[in-house]
């Protein structure tokens, strides 16, 4: 297995250095770009948004519900008895982040839907006071003049038959 992975990596780099281009379909690529940064009013260089949120609102009822848009992004809601932890795959495109829930079954014979989020970021952060000190100080550090934004406005789209979209705001966590 290690040699084969081996094998298939210098492989493709011997392909590169040569120039045969169908070598590039062997690599694959990132789902997220974690340095991707979304248009803000007040930062027309952009602002980061990497990192968790806490949904202020609760959804089809009792449940809560937190996000993380990392290269891997994941989500949970809890309430009504049950836990459901899922993936999410997010993108990033001018003002604007899309959110697509992957459907994660909650245990118990009940699963979270497949749903969707348009969200546009509000206010920033450029100082103290979100996150830990540490996580502050090594975001300065890889990205010192790019600031953050504090939370996330977002239209919810539910896939559960008979649920309209609802507006909802997301706070940062880290």
């Amino acid at each position: 297995m290690a040699f084969s992975r081996f094998l298939k990596i210098a492989v493709t780099s011997f392909m590169l250095v040569v120039g045969f281009a169908p070598a590039l379909s062997v690599v694959p690529a990132m789902a997220q770009d974690m340095n991707a940064t979304i248009i803000v009013p007040d930062a027309p260089g952009g602002a980061r948004f990497t990192g968790c949120y806490s949904v202020s609102q609760r959804l089809y009822g009792p449940y809560r519900m937190s996000f993380c848009l990392e290269q891997r992004g994941s989500y949970t809601v809890s309430g009504g008895g049950v836990t459901c932890n899922g993936r999410l795959n997010w993108s990033a495109s001018g003002r604007t982040i899309e959110i697509d829930l992957t459907r994660t079954s909650c245990g118990n014979g009940v699963a979270w839907t497949a749903d969707t989020m348009s969200c546009q970021g509000t206010g920033l952060f450029n100082g103290p006071g979100i996150g830990s000190a540490i996580g502050n100080a090594v975001a300065k550090v890889i990205a010192p003049s790019i600031p953050s934004i504090n939370g996330l406005n977002c239209t919810y789209y539910p896939n559960a038959r008979g649920e309209q979209p609802t507006q909802i705001s997301a706070r940062r966590t880290s």
